[in-house]
């Protein structure tokens, strides 16, 4: 499922989580997140996801993710549960945002004030990549919810690249040149603060 290369460095593990997808929420029923255009969430979390992921197996690092595919069930509940069976070092959630077709720009967000820094620069090696506007990094109790079930694995980092309502943030998520800049860019934070 995530095999690494023949000699592949595995002192780092990454936890890559799309978020959404099957049973997400509820069993046997698929969760698109928020949809804008005939854009789904899920689907732009996957293609973060894995070219996130072929980035950091490149560099010789073993890559997880917590669902592989659409029809792969992953309840929001179990998926720090994963990180910690596969013993990751370190977990990136990719979402999306949505608001009232206005409101634009990409947020981090995480959990204790060890983890500001990180946050910070993931969210800035993004948005300088993508050319959207910075939300900032945000403790998980600004976010939606006042505590974030895959935040129960740490170091976790969710990123809320832009909002896939706003014309111009989707049209930046879905540009396949700008999510590879942004992904190296990622994997550049990723591998220096695990170095």
């Amino acid at each position: 499922m995530n095999r690494l290369p023949s000699g592949a460095d595995m002192s780092t593990t990454f936890i890559l989580d799309p978020g959404h997808g099957m049973s997400n929420r509820r069993r046997g029923v698929f969760d698109p997140g928020a949809v804008a255009a005939g854009v789904r969430e899920a689907d732009i979390a996957m293609e973060w996801t894995n070219e996130l992921r072929s980035i950091l197996r490149a560099a010789g690092h073993r890559v997880v993710r917590t669902r592989i595919d659409h029809h792969d069930p992953a309840p929001v509940g179990k998926r720090a549960g994963i990180a910690r069976q596969y013993r990751g070092d370190v977990m990136v959630s990719f979402h999306c945002n949505a608001a009232d077709g206005r409101a634009n720009g990409t947020e981090t967000f995480y959990r204790g004030a060890e983890n500001r820094a990180m946050a910070s620069a993931l969210n800035e090696a993004v948005v300088e990549a993508l050319g959207t506007r910075s939300r900032g990094a945000r403790t998980e109790r600004e976010s939606q919810h006042a505590r974030l079930a895959i935040m129960a694995f740490q170091p976790c980092f969710l990123i809320e690249l832009g909002f896939i309502d706003h014309d111009g943030d989707r049209a930046k998520l879905l540009d396949a040149d700008l999510r590879r800049r942004a992904c190296e860019a990622i994997a550049r934070e990723l591998l220096s603060s695990t170095a």
